[in-house]
């Protein structure tokens, strides 16, 4: 069971990552051409926020599963940092879409670019370090 789970959360990181970068590349563009909010976009924010809500709850359920087997605690960076920061970045990623929703059309665009934004460069800080790389 425990290796099936880093599977799945190791593997459906990739279908999270490329979520954000599509949500953060349409808006961006879209800002950018001056155009007005549409239920395309809403759509788009939709879907990333459902593949990064799945991808807490494999890794919640990774970490308790890690902690029943004694497996949590070994690593720091493994069971305080990364869930820590995972976390922060979905709660950024929740408030700021209720920002966005909640913000006039004509600014809609540019809060959920900077939404997901802040919110992918979280999770890639998180990568980062799991990784072993910052």
């Amino acid at each position: 069971m425990y290796y099936f789970m880093i599977q799945a959360h190791s593997g459906w990181q990739y279908l999270a990552s490329l979520a954000l970068v599509v949500a953060v590349a349409v808006y961006v563009v879209n800002w950018l051409r001056g155009q007005m909010w549409s239920a395309l976009y809403r759509r788009i924010g939709l879907y990333a926020i459902i593949v990064i809500d799945i991808q807490l709850l494999l890794g919640l359920t990774l970490w308790g599963v890690g902690a029943s087997m004694g497996i949590v605690g070994a690593n720091a960076i493994r069971t305080v940092e990364h869930p820590f920061t995972m976390l922060l970045a979905i709660v950024l990623l929740h408030a700021g879409w209720v920002w966005t929703k909640r913000s006039d059309e004509t600014v809609r665009l540019r809060n959920g670019a900077v939404t997901f934004l802040v919110a992918g460069l979280l999770v890639l800080l998180g990568l980062l370090r799991i990784w072993g790389i910052a």
